[in-house]
């Protein structure tokens, strides 16, 4: 995908030119069938959830100062991010590339300053907004991270203070006995292969169904449900149909509506829209706005740059 590089006052943006069967691949159901597990019908979007900064269409990563980052900063960022993950063993530097949804061969260029005359130039390339929105969730989640624990730390020592005061070591045992015990891998795939299944074989979403959601709101479901336990790309790709890796990469790497063409797009949503149903959750306001503005849904064909002129030269 091409890019030309725009200066605005101070902020740099890459310039933007949108009969499959939603049911486990082959593939996917011989995994199944490797755990024992067989198909189950179930049935009801989340709670309105408020979109984080990084999950809007013109989000530009800034500093303390009100700056763009530039394309330097990100990429000292994301190499400190990558080393702490290798460091931590929480993940390795090919699962954040799958994770950002790039190739390697953008990410490769990307982390080369050498690949760039002008580092500004390296906007242009979908690893410089795929790592900013990367750190900025990563950075989020932290502070979340933190602010959980605060809490937790407060009711326990409220706990063990009421706990000292009866005399009663009854609440330190059962909180030690009732301890969830740590999941192993292989517990936590066969969950995630369980939970796909159980959304494929959910009834209610026709394949007709209109698109009601838009390119980026799609990516940012897909980001987050890999990010579940157990969960991993290879499965979501099958439970899609058998979609291969390179067109969800080329997905989650567009802008705007830039991919409304590629089968990624009615694969995951009506996929979520399952997910939606299975878990009983309500559409957001954003869903809603989205069918009362869109209610024949999302156009799945892209637009060509020439379709305009011609549409403008015959009056239609």
């Amino acid at each position: 995908q091409s890019h030309t590089h725009t200066h605005l006052p101070g902020i740099y943006l890459p310039n933007q030119s949108i009969n499959m069967s939603l049911q486990p691949s082959s593939h996917l159901a011989t995994i199944m069938e490797s755990y024992g597990i067989t198909f189950a019908a179930a049935a009801g979007f989340s709670n309105d959830e408020k979109a984080k900064p990084w999950e809007y269409d013109d989000f530009i990563p800034v500093t303390k100062s009100g700056k763009q980052k530039s394309p330097n900063t990100i990429r000292n960022e994301l190499q400190r991010y990558i080393d702490q993950c290798k460091a931590d063993r929480t993940n390795t530097q090919t699962g954040i590339i799958d994770l950002m949804g790039v190739s390697s061969s953008s990410f490769r260029k990307f982390m080369n300053p050498k690949s760039y005359k002008n580092q500004w130039s390296a906007v242009q390339n979908s690893t410089y907004w795929a790592a900013a929105k990367l750190l900025e969730e990563v950075k989020y989640e932290k502070e979340q991270a933190k602010k959980s624990a605060k809490s937790n730390s407060a009711k326990r020592k409220a706990t063990a203070g009421a706990a000292s005061l009866v005399g009663d070591d009854t609440t330190k045992r059962a909180r030690t006995e009732g301890a969830p015990l740590k999941k192993t891998k292989a517990a936590m795939k066969l969950e995630a292969a369980n939970l796909v299944l159980r959304i494929c074989a959910v009834e209610g979403v026709p394949y007709d169904h209109p698109v009601y959601d838009t390119c980026p709101q799609v990516v940012t479901k897909i980001k987050n449900f890999l990010q579940r336990d157990g969960m991993t790309k290879k499965l979501l790709l099958d439970a899609l149909g058998g979609i291969n890796s390179g067109s969800m990469n080329t997905f989650l790497s567009g802008k705007k509506q830039d991919q409304c063409g590629n089968v990624t797009y009615k694969q995951a949503f009506l996929f979520f829209e399952k997910l939606r149903l299975l878990e009983g959750q309500t559409k957001s306001n954003a869903r809603l706005k989205n069918e009362y503005e869109h209610p024949g849904g999302f156009s799945l064909v892209k637009q060509r740059p020439c379709s305009y002129v011609v549409r403008a030269f015959y009056g239609f």
